[in-house]
Order: C-alpha cells, then structure tokens, then sequence
C-alpha cells in the first residue's frame, strides 16, 4: 500500500489523539487505573486509524477498465482477456487485481435450462452426484503494479476455460490498493 498525504495525516491524527488520551489518563492516581485507559485509548485509536487508512485508501486509489476483448482457443481450452486499465485518480497505485467470474445462464430462452435453487444439507457431501459442477467460477489475477495518476496500461490474461460452461457470462471487478 502506497502512503499518500492523505494518509500520514491520518496516521498522524490518531498518534496525536492516542498521545492526548495517554497524557490525560495520567491524572487518575490509582495505577490499575491509569493502565487500563491507555490500553482502552490505544485499542480505540488503532481501530480507528485501520478504518480511516482503508477509507482514505478506497477514496484515493481507484481505477477502471476502459475497454476489453476476449477470445477464446477451442483447441486448448483456454480464454485469452486484454485490455486497458486507468488510473482515474490523482495517486500511484500500488497494484491492481482483476476478478472474473463466469456463471451459466440459468434461464434460456422458452424455457429453464437447469434448476436456480439447488437444496443443500450438511449431508450433502454424502448423497450428491458426482457430476454436479459449479455454476460459477471466480478466478482473480494481478494485471498492473505501480499505475501511475491518469496513466493508462494494457493488459493479458490466459486462464483456462471453465469446461461446465455451456453459454457463460462474464463478469469483471477490479480492486486497486
């Protein structure tokens, strides 16, 4: 993760109020006491420093994909992705990683294909088929490392093609730190 700015001002707010609430617990004169506010200030102001940093760094860091293709290779069985990300925002970011998820289309047209609701038990392991597959598969690779402000980067991906998909849908989610 990238420290941006915004960033060590968190972090130095937290230190400040971490070190106010230590010095401001100093005035209780039984000791137990005293121990037990600044542990109590300490566990506060860590937790909220670990929120705002994740915050600042949803805010600050975001990027997206500005177009894709894909292709598929029947002879290998595998599925070639490329495209281009941007950095939309004013920060480097560090890395960004792509999900896809494929699911088979429950619905066809005139007609359900296979049942959307599938009963589950805690036995289940015991009396289902083996030739039940998943209907979707989610797959997550790396595409950029250090994207800087408004710079735009291509990318590739090789992943094997799901062999239960009959006629999938793709879906993309791209998450940047």
């Amino acid at each position: 993760m990238y420290m941006t700015l915004l960033h060590w001002i968190v972090v130095a707010f937290f230190t400040l109020l971490f070190l106010i609430l230590s010095l401001l617990s100093l005035r209780e004169k039984r000791a137990k006491i005293v121990l037990s506010m600044i542990f109590s200030s300490f566990l506060i102001t860590a937790l909220g420093a670990v929120i705002s940093l994740f915050i600042v760094d949803k805010y600050t860091k975001q990027a997206k994909i500005l177009s894709y293709t894909q292709k598929r290779n029947l002879s290998s069985e595998t599925m070639m992705l490329e495209g281009k990300i941007r950095n939309i925002g004013d920060y480097k970011i560090g890395s960004c990683t792509l999900e896809i998820k494929f699911s088979n289309h429950t619905m066809k047209m005139g007609g359900v294909k296979e049942s959307f609701f599938k009963p589950s038990s805690s036995l289940g392991p015991l009396f289902s088929k083996k030739d039940q597959q998943s209907n979707t598969v989610k797959q997550e690779f790396k595409v950029v490392k250090n994207l800087k402000a408004h710079e735009v980067r291509s990318f590739r991906i090789y992943m094997k093609y799901p062999p239960q998909m009959q006629s999938p849908g793709l879906k993309l989610s791209l998450i940047c730190h």
